[in-house]
């Protein structure tokens, strides 16, 4: 892994890609979800329109790409051939168990935990193919304090939405643990030491020339995303908004480089012609890519809800029933897959992002 050049008080850029990329990944995603925050909270009327629009352009668009890396190309489909085939399956069959002999409130409290947790771990993950790639070999932050920072914000915020005794989680009845308000307090402080130490040993870093731009303001934004959305905004509803805008435009870019880096050979084009077309780097392909993921998005979510409302009739309670069982199995099966799919340890992954040329 190449070495950072050493220059006092100099940051290296440590970009995945380059400027214009890793500044959109990092801060435009940033103020795309800081922005839906605000629009919400000032106009409150403002909130299903803003959630239709995130859920269309970025959430099921997040969902569909994940196929891009499991069933990207023939060998991704014999590799992932379980994944694809079979745990969808079982996904829905544990959904609909629990939701038929519990209630839709256990599926809402599961996905409410499991999305936080989710949306933790990319963060997690993203910044370590950054570490990677940055080349610093010489920092004074143990990777464990590394870790414990990143994490450190995210225990807070759920821990503190716990304590706030919400029972309505986007419209839906859920649970959370009753944690006292003083358990809150001793965890933010802990959080804040955490981070305070991780800062300090930045700023020791940066004084050595140890420093690189990216992974730094990528977990920076990631602190902000998870303070202002899991504290700062005081209703969960919104604040969960603001976290959900930020990971599906975040997984968009990645995945979107990453194929974009993977498939850019002409070796690819016999593999998936129609990505291989996509992905090559040009702005009409770029348009293509992303108007691509549109139309298939509004075929594939389009036909779901038609498909639901045909089986439910005029039955609104049914309706609603099912969209939580089939809606929620996706969800649930992509977190599953993510946490399989994207390690950044795998050889093959480094060769994709050029990590070993950094």
């Amino acid at each position: 892994m190449a070495q950072a050049t050493i220059q006092p008080w100099k940051m290296s850029s440590g970009y995945l890609s380059s400027s214009l990329y890793d500044n959109t990944l990092i801060f435009g995603v940033l103020f795309l979800a800081l922005a839906s925050g605000f629009i919400v909270l000032t106009n409150p009327e403002m909130f299903l329109p803003v959630l239709f629009a995130d859920l269309w352009f970025l959430g099921y668009h997040h969902v569909l790409s994940t196929f891009t890396k499991l069933a990207g190309t023939k060998q991704d489909r014999i590799d992932n051939k379980f994944l694809i085939f079979v745990l969808p399956f079982i996904v829905l069959a544990s959904v609909s168990l629990i939701h038929y002999s519990i209630g839709s409130w256990a599926i809402v409290t599961i996905y409410f935990f499991w999305q936080w947790y989710h949306y933790t771990r990319q963060a997690y993950g993203i910044s370590t193919f950054y570490r990677r790639k940055s080349g610093i070999t010489h920092s004074i932050t143990p990777v464990h304090l590394d870790h414990a920072a990143l994490w450190s914000m995210p225990i807070w915020g759920i821990v503190y939405r716990c304590s706030q005794g919400w029972e309505l989680f986007i419209f839906q009845p859920f649970w959370t643990p009753n944690i006292p308000s003083w358990v809150n307090t001793l965890v933010g402080i802990v959080a804040c030491g955490v981070l305070a130490l991780w800062f300090v040993t930045k700023l020791v870093d940066w004084s050595k020339g140890n420093l690189a731009y990216a992974p730094f303001f990528f977990v920076i934004s990631h602190h902000f995303t998870f303070f202002v959305g899991y504290i700062l905004i005081q209703d969960i509803t919104i604040g969960w908004l603001v976290a959900n805008v930020w990971h599906n435009a975040q997984y968009i870019l990645f995945v979107w480089l990453f194929n974009q880096m993977r498939f850019q050979s002409s070796d690819t084009k016999k593999q998936s012609p129609i990505l291989h077309w996509l992905c090559q780097r040009n702005p009409f392909r770029t348009l293509a890519y992303f108007a691509f993921f549109l139309i298939l998005t509004t075929l594939v979510y389009n036909g779901l809800s038609s498909g639901i409302k045909m089986i439910s009739g005029a039955d609104t309670v049914k309706i609603t029933a099912l969209m939580i069982v089939v809606f929620q199995t996706i969800n649930f099966h992509h977190y599953i897959v993510d946490s399989l799919i994207w390690k950044a340890r795998k050889k093959s992954h480094q060769k994709i992002l050029k990590i070993n040329e950094a």
